[in-house]
């Protein structure tokens, strides 16, 4: 039986009753729901032979379904699914794909659950269908062995994923990661739109007043005012901002022009003219020729960078060899007809109390499951 037309069920994630398994933390319920799926059973997913349920990726879904009304359905309302519904749906496709493709691997990398990876996602999906209703977890299709399911897939990616970056180099020198850091502020001159939706180009007499305050900011900061109070002496409406960048860095933010300026400076010096670029008039001041938090952060991004290429390289070589195969026609009958949502503390029931959160290799991805839903629409 479909579910009624945009009925809202209600999903529940408490902190009391916060699940901490697979670095996937959630606790669903709903209130009247009248909805339930004949699909449950049928293999969405084929992979080398080995099916996997249409229930399995709908209550991954609707969990994602779930963040992201939480994240989103204030500011987009009833467009939300009409607009980032397909994103969201393929985004979980791709990610349940991973999931079996890395467990189908996973004796290369002796990677397994261990029993108490199995006693706490146990407790965990059966925590889960206490805390909903039937008729939410008959609108999922959600049994405790699917719900057990999801946990586990998310598990092994997580250790899988651990696995396959374990002997990536971190050590990154100084002299890599090196970032330099300066202050600024801009007078765009680009193009504008008015409230007609017509584009707006600036006179060669207005650019001329921009430039003229770009370089009184220049003056007072050269003259020993804070770059602060000078852009306040001259626009209040305009901020300060700063940007990192290193000499070996593979791609630049900033424009050619003001990083040769920038890199004549000495800490605290401020360049010695107006630097005119397609966007607009800059005035810089270098804050640090060595800033050791953003070489700290650099020094991140570039593990993290050779992280993801060699989860990349092994990946993309066993999903190029996979037989694997979506039935798309299936995949359809999974809808936004209704809305799942986050409830309030309030809302929840009360009694067990929390399932300890573990320090396994998934503890790190607590949030990984929102972060996905965010970036389906991000991307979108």
């Amino acid at each position: 039986m479909a579910p009624v037309d945009q009925e809202e069920k209600t999903v529940k994630k408490t902190m009391k009753n916060r699940l901490a398994v697979a670095g996937l933390c959630f606790t669903l319920t709903a209130g009247m729901l009248t909805g339930c799926s004949g699909n449950s059973g049928k293999a969405i997913i084929t992979l080398d032979g080995q099916k996997t349920e249409y229930a399995v990726a709908n209550i991954m879904l609707r969990y994602s379904q779930a963040q992201m009304q939480a994240f989103y359905g204030a500011y987009l309302g009833d467009n939300l699914w009409s607009q980032y519904g397909d994103s969201t749906k393929s985004t979980m496709m791709d990610t349940l794909k991973q999931m079996l493709i890395l467990e189908q691997h996973q004796d290369e990398y002796n990677v397994s659950l261990t029993d108490d990876d199995k006693k706490k996602i146990d407790e965990a999906a059966q925590q889960f269908m206490d805390d909903n209703d039937q008729a939410t977890l008959k609108s999922m299709g959600a049994t405790k062995e699917r719900v057990a399911r999801v946990l586990e897939l998310y598990t092994i990616r997580n250790k899988m994923s651990n696995a396959i970056v374990a002997d990536v180099d971190t050590n990154v020198t100084d002299d890599e990661a090196a970032q330099k850091t300066i202050n600024y502020v801009v007078f765009s001159t680009a193009d504008t739109t008015d409230s007609d939706g017509n584009k707006v180009v600036l006179t060669d007499d207005e650019k001329a007043a921009l430039l003229a305050n770009a370089q009184k900011v220049r003056d007072a900061a050269a003259g020993g005012k804070s770059m602060e109070d000078a852009v306040k002496d001259v626009d209040d409406t305009k901020t300060v901002s700063s940007t990192s960048y290193g000499d070996n860095d593979e791609s630049y933010t900033l424009d050619e022009a003001i990083r040769n300026a920038a890199d004549k400076l000495k800490d605290g010096e401020v360049a010695d003219e107006v630097i005119t670029t397609d966007a607009g008039y800059y005035v810089i001041q270098m804050k640090a020729t060595y800033d050791p938090d953003a070489t700290a952060s650099k020094k991140e991004r570039i593990i993290n960078e050779r992280k993801s290429s060699k989860f990349s390289e092994v990946y993309d070589a066993w999903q190029s060899a996979a037989d694997y195969t979506q039935d798309d026609a299936l995949l359809k009958e999974i809808t936004f007809n209704d809305i799942y949502q986050m409830a309030t503390e309030d809302q929840s029931e009360t009694g067990t109390e929390s399932t300890e959160s573990t320090e396994d290799a998934g503890s790190t991805e607590a949030t990984e499951a929102a972060s996905e839903t965010e970036s389906a629409a991000a991307t979108e």
